[in-house]
């Protein structure tokens, strides 16, 4: 059995010395291809990433934003995909900024063409909370991101993300095999629900933060992130340089935070 999000297959399941065939869910692992209008007018691929082929225009619209590709927000009607054989086309009708190398871009590292590891704000200075987060509001947080991954309870096989607002409201769930695809997935669904800054927000991880996430980040204004994981000294150099707050390694036990107080 096959959706979108995974596959039901049988495999051998051992516990101790017995053996058995029992079905189980396993996480879809697909070609996304992203398609823009060319300079002859016709479509013409500019990116391929390994992922989850769920919530597929909220992917290609949060990763034209979060990779500088587009300035404008674009709309749902600009997108259309297909599906075929798992190889999913996805459509933005409209020309991007730039064109990055052709590359697949695989579910365990971000895009990354910057030799200097600098990115460029795109979307707003990402402004720092006047009210920084609490090792409690951090926990709860993401205990209320993980409660809304229903495709890793059902798999145990992807990463989550969402955004926390002002007022400890968890939105936007997103999840995929790729953590910085369900970071697009994120901020697609956040665009097309209307939002047009993200300066008051903080992004919430399943798993660890590295450079290419907080690169997303800067470029679209949001002040912190806060991650199940750690957090890798590129990614810090990169927040510290851009004013934004890194809370890492957040259990029960406590939390490391590295901001500018």
């Amino acid at each position: 059995m096959m959706n979108h999000d995974y596959q039901k297959i049988p495999l051998q399941r051992l516990v101790n010395v017995e053996s058995s065939i029992q079905s189980e869910r396993i996480v879809q692992e697909s070609i996304i291809t992203l398609h823009s209008i060319g300079g002859d007018g016709d479509f013409e691929p500019h990116t391929s990433l390994l992922g989850t082929p769920s919530k597929i225009k909220e992917l290609h619209i949060g990763h034209l934003v979060c990779e500088g590709l587009t300035i404008e927000f674009p709309s749902l009607l600009d997108f259309e995909h297909n599906i075929v054989d798992g190889h999913v086309d996805s459509y933005f009708n409209s020309i991007i900024a730039n064109t990055p190398e052709p590359r697949l871009i695989t579910t365990s590292c971000g895009a990354c063409n910057h030799p200097d590891l600098s990115v460029e704000q795109l979307h707003g200075k990402p402004m720092p909370h006047v009210q920084q987060l609490s090792h409690d509001q951090l926990t709860t947080a993401l205990d209320g991101m993980r409660g809304e991954m229903e495709l890793f309870e059902a798999t145990g096989g992807c990463h989550g993300t969402a955004l926390l607002d002002s007022t400890g409201k968890v939105q936007f769930v997103s999840e995929d095999i790729g953590r910085h695809n369900a970071v697009d997935k994120t901020i697609g669904l956040a665009i097309l629900s209307g939002l047009k800054t993200f300066n008051e927000f903080t992004l919430l991880l399943s798993g660890r933060c590295g450079w290419d996430i907080v690169a997303k980040a800067t470029r679209i204004g949001i002040p912190s992130i806060a991650s199940v994981g750690a957090f890798s000294s590129a990614a810090l150099d990169l927040a510290r340089a851009n004013g934004i707050t890194l809370y890492g390694f957040v259990r029960e036990s406590g939390a490391w935070k590295a901001g500018l107080n």
